[in-house]
């Protein structure tokens, strides 16, 4: 953090006074190094400078310790500033115009540097490392004396270089001069040196007594800060306290289980309005040389047809909405169910996305032993995101009017991850009913890496005993975040922990307040490796 210090300004003590004081191996004296991380006139890549002096300069200028050339138009000619404060250094900002960046972050006026950050002169401008070496080696007199005297001319020097020339002409005129009329002069010279040097030490005594003055202010601010500070943390540690000792992880994942429910598809059918029929599936068990579908047969030899469903989870929230995967609702979309191997499930979907009067309907059940809950549900009901779906044609029906299906997978599958982003649905039609699950969406988009999270759920059906619906508990999973924040499709990546029938059960964190909230809605695992899954963020329906 930032913290108050002098105001910054070019002095010959900060440059020629420490340089020679560490030309002769000052007690204790330390120095850093600046690592250049591109090439440029003066320095090449890699290339490290031993910073000996107490303030140096970055920039184009000529006078700058470190210099960059004209190539660099962002960077100004005085563009920052390290100087030594106490035990530390800090950077200033110089430049009016162009910014400075540590560490990626915008130098608003000056900050404390520490061992291994990054400065960066402007946006897309040069990198230098900032290195303090260790122990023994970071001590000035560990350098020789001889490139400690290079050091010296290359630092303390540069900023005066033209002054010490014009001084050195100015001494070779007047000592001309004085030769002549020295003796004359002499006893008057020396005079006015004596006031000079009289006047000059009332002045060092005074500037001497004002900065004592000062450095007493500053330290008496950072005690009262400290203090401030202390019973501020004090305050808040009592508070959190307060709020969550009545509380564990494990009491308040207990008491979520309550609002999470077991889905399970009743039917799907084929309507027009007035008329509904049930949508049946085979089960392929090979393929025949030809390559078409050898599916289950019966006892008589006919292909055995199933009732087409699937199970998931679900869970109520706070404000009455009932929310799951959009793929527990729409499952016909999410999966390939063409030609013969549908069963009816194919020609059903070409009819109902070809034709006004018809559409698939899917009857749900949501149980939840814990709450003795049973919600009956349609999946016309849901409120749903169909924005990034698209329709094409797949050929024509028996009177040549066109055939079409609804594609919810993407064209190219590095755009996989595109079609997820959808993948949410929810229903307020619960009869009135309210859960305790609370949604935190500014939580959901703004999570940091390695964030613990747990998701509620029935993972391949583990948590409903025997397939009673009397024992149903949901079963808790650990995960954490794997990323900050959100995806470009704007989804959470979190490392894997969820599996077929977690879909569509939430996903919870704990706050800094000791509250379990729900961030995302479980949606599924990531085409590319086993490690991470994916989830909607709540933020999504909100």
């Amino acid at each position: 953090m930032a913290q108050p210090t002098n105001t910054y300004k070019r002095s010959l003590s900060a440059s020629v006074g420490a340089g020679m004081s560490s030309i002769f191996g000052g007690s204790g004296r330390r120095y850093y190094i600046l690592e250049h991380k591109v090439s440029t006139r003066f320095h090449k890549a890699g290339e490290s400078q031993e910073i000996i002096v107490d303030q140096i300069e970055l920039g184009r200028d000529p006078k700058c310790q470190v210099r960059f050339d004209e190539s660099f138009k962002t960077v100004s000619r005085r563009h920052a500033a390290i100087v030594k404060d106490g035990d530390n250094w800090k950077l200033v900002q110089l430049s009016q115009t162009n910014s400075t960046y540590l560490n990626g972050r915008k130098v608003q006026k000056e900050w404390y540097l520490q061992n291994g950050d990054e400065i960066q002169l402007s946006t897309n401008g040069p990198k230098l490392g900032f290195i303090i070496p260790q122990g023994e080696k970071g001590l000035v007199k560990s350098i020789g004396l001889s490139h400690r005297l290079s050091l010296f001319r290359q630092q303390a020097l540069r900023p005066y270089k033209q002054a010490i020339t014009a001084l050195s002409v100015v001494l070779v005129l007047a000592v001309g001069g004085l030769i002549s009329w020295n003796y004359i002069q002499h006893k008057e010279f020396t005079q006015k040196n004596k006031a000079l040097a009289a006047r000059f030490q009332r002045e060092l005594g005074v500037q001497d007594s004002i900065r004592r003055q000062e450095l007493a202010r500053r330290d008496a601010e950072y005690a009262e800060q400290h203090r401030q500070d202390s019973i501020r943390y004090a305050r808040e540690i009592a508070r959190y306290a307060s709020q969550t000792r009545n509380y564990s992880i494990p009491t308040l994942l207990d008491q979520a289980c309550k609002d999470v429910y077991f889905l399970q598809v009743d039917k799907v059918v084929l309507t027009d309005g007035n008329q509904e029929w049930v949508l049946n599936r085979k089960n392929p068990v090979g393929r025949a040389e030809d390559g078409s579908y050898i599916f289950e047969k019966d006892e008589n030899g006919v292909d055995k047809e199933y009732k087409f469903g699937w199970t998931g989870t679900g869970f109520l929230l706070n404000d009455g909405r009932f929310v799951t995967a959009r793929h527990c609702i729409e499952g016909w979309l999410y999966n390939d169910f063409s030609g013969d191997c549908g069963g009816d499930i194919f020609n059903a979907h070409t009819l109902a996305e070809s034709m006004d009067n018809y559409k698939i309907v899917c009857y749900l059940k949501a149980f939840s032993s814990i709450s003795n809950q049973v919600f009956e549900l349609k999946s016309t009901d849901f409120t749903i995101d169909r924005s990034k779906d698209k329709k094409i044609a797949v050929g024509v029906f028996e009177d040549g009017s066109p055939r079409y299906a609804r594609l919810v997978f993407p064209a190219r599958a590095e755009d996989s991850d595109d079609m997820w982003g959808t993948d949410w649905a929810y229903t307020a039609n619960t009869g009135g009913h309210r859960g305790e699950l609370a949604p935190d969406a500014a939580l959901s988009q703004n999570l940091l890496p390695s964030v613990k999270l747990y998701a509620l759920g029935f993972p391949q059906g583990i948590g409903v005993q025997d397939g009673s619906q009397e024992q149903i508990q949901p079963i808790i999973s650990e995960m954490t975040t794997a990323r900050r924040g959100l995806s470009s499709s704007g989804c959470i990546l979190h490392s894997s922990g969820t599996d077929h029938g977690n879909s569509g059960g939430p996903i919870m964190a704990l706050k800094d307040d000791g509250k379990l909230v729900v961030i995302g809605i479980v949606s599924r695992g990531d085409i590319r490796t086993e490690q991470f899954n994916w989830a909607v963020p709540i933020c999504s329906i909100y």
